[in-house]
C-alpha cells in the first residue's frame, strides 16, 4: 500500500471513536487537484491511535528580561507538538498567508491557494491521532478563510515529522515563472519572485516599528518554541477568528503594494520577538517598548505577549506614513501597537514596558512644557 493511500484513506479509530471520514474525504471538496487525495473508497485499513494529552507542567516562564529567550528561542529546532495540532495547523496556514504579503506582485488573499506537504513520522503514540486533527483542523480553517488547497501530499519519515503550507497563486503552479511573467502584462493577479520589501530593518532612526496581530486569540504558550525549549505546558492559542484575518491581511497587504514598508516579518513560529530578533539580523537593532500591549492583552508576564504564537506582522513604516498606516488601520477596525524605533547603533533587539500609557506620557511631556512656559 503506499504511503498516501495509508495515511488519507485509511478509516480511523481515534481514543475509541470511530472517525466518520477519512482524511483524503475531508480534503477533497476543497482541493483543487482532488484526484491527488481522491480515493474511490476507504483503503480498507483502520488506524487505531489515541491523542496525546499534554504533561502538566507550570505554564508560566521566569519572570526574567524576556530579551534573555530570544537565542534559545531563535535557535531552537521545532518538534511537532501533537497535543496541539489544531492550534499549530492553524498557525502555520495563517504564518504562510502572510509570507505571502511580502512577495511582488499585485495579488489579494481570494487569489491563493494553499500547497500543504505533511511529512509525518508514523510511529509515535498519539502521531496518527495528531495527524488525523491536523487535517481537520486545516481543512476547517481554510473553509473559513473561503480559501482552497492547490494540493495535498503525504510522506512518511522515519524522521522529524512537519506540516509545511505555501501559498501560491490560483492557475498557478507553485514556481510556475512563465505563467507570472504573462500574468504581469496583465491586469490579473500575478504573483513574482522575490519580495516586495525588505527583511531586515532599514538604518532609519525616526521610522516606526509597528506590531499587527492577525488574531484575536488570547496569549498563551503552549505549544509555542518556547515552551518546548523550557519544557513548559499549558494551553495554546485558539486560532480561528477569519473575518478578522481577512480585514488585517487585506490592510497589511495593500501597505505593501503602496511602497509603505521599509522592512516586515510574519510573526508566527517563535512569536513576536523572534520576529524582531529577525528582523534585525543584519546589524540594525530595534528598542520596543510593549506596555500598551500588556494592557491589551490582560497580560503582566512580558514574555507570554512576546513568545506566543498569534500569527501577525510587524512592519516598519516612515515616520511621515505613520498618520495614514494610522488612519488605514482604524478604518479597517484592525488593532495595532507602535511598539517603538529601530536603533541604527545597536545590534540588539531591546524590550521595556512602562507603567504609563503612551497617552499619559505624552500628556505629561506636554503639562512639563507649558509649566515652564513664560
Amino acid at each position: 500500500m503506499s504511503e498516501k493511500a495509508f495515511a488519507l484513506n485509511s478509516s480511523y479509530v481515534i481514543d475509541g471513536i470511530r472517525q466518520e471520514l477519512t482524511p483524503a474525504q475531508i480534503l477533497d471538496a476543497l482541493t483543487e487537484n482532488a484526484s491527488a487525495v481522491r480515493s474511490a473508497g476507504s483503503s480498507g485499513v483502520t488506524i487505531v491511535d489515541e491523542t496525546v494529552d499534554p504533561e502538566v507542567r507550570s505554564s508560566e516562564p521566569a519572570r526574567k528580561d524576556a530579551g534573555e529567550y530570544l537565542p534559545l528561542v531563535l535557535s531552537a529546532v521545532r518538534r511537532l507538538p501533537l497535543f496541539c495540532m489544531d492550534s499549530y495547523t492553524r498557525c502555520r496556514i495563517a504564518s504562510s498567508l502572510i509570507d505571502a504579503i511580502w512577495r511582488r506582485g499585485h495579488f489579494r488573499l481570494g487569489d491563493l491557494l494553499l500547497d500543504v506537504h505533511w511529512r509525518w513520522n508514523e510511529k509515535p503514540v498519539g502521531a496518527m491521532a495528531a495527524f488525523y486533527d491536523s487535517v481537520k483542523a486545516a481543512a476547517d480553517y481554510v473553509d473559513s478563510l473561503d480559501l482552497r488547497f492547490s494540493r495535498c501530499r503525504y510522506t512518511r519519515t522515519s524522521g522529524p515529522a512537519s506540516v509545511n503550507f505555501k501559498a501560491v497563486l490560483a492557475g498557478d503552479e507553485p514556481d510556475d515563472e512563465a505563467i507570472a511573467a504573462e500574468a504581469a502584462r496583465t491586469d490579473e493577479a500575478r504573483m513574482k519572485s522575490g519580495r516586495i520589501c525588505p527583511d531586515t530593518f532599514a538604518p532609519d532612526g525616526r521610522s516606526w516599528i509597528i506590531y499587527v496581530p492577525f488574531d484575536s486569540s488570547d496569549y498563551r504558550l503552549g505549544g509555542s518554541l518556547l515552551a518546548q525549549e523550557l519544557g513548559l505546558g499549558g494551553a495554546a492559542p485558539q486560532i480561528g477568528d477569519a473575518d478578522y484575518f481577512l480585514d488585517c491581511h487585506e490592510v497589511v497587504r495593500e501597505f505593501a503594494e503602496d511602497g509603505l514598508l521599509l522592512s516586515a516579518a510574519t510573526v508566527g513560529e517563535g512569536g513576536l520577538l523572534a520576529a524582531a530578533g529577525r528582523l534585525a539580523q543584519k546589524g540594525v537593532g530595534a528598542g520596543l517598548d510593549i506596555s500598551d500591549l500588556l494592557r491589551a492583552s490582560g497580560e503582566t508576564n512580558a514574555a507570554k505577549v512576546l513568545f506566543a504564537e498569534i500569527p501577525g506582522a510587524l512592519i516598519q513604516i516612515r515616520d511621515s506614513d505613520f498618520d495614514y498606516v494610522d488612519a488605514e488601520l482604524l478604518l479597517q477596525d484592525v488593532a495595532y501597537f507602535p511598539l517603538g524605533h529601530p536603533d541604527p547603533g545597536s545590534r540588539r533587539v531591546t524590550v521595556a514596558a512602562s507603567a504609563k500609557t503612551r497617552i499619559q506620557t505624552i500628556l505629561e511631556s506636554l503639562m512639563q512644557n507649558a509649566e515652564g512656559e513664560d
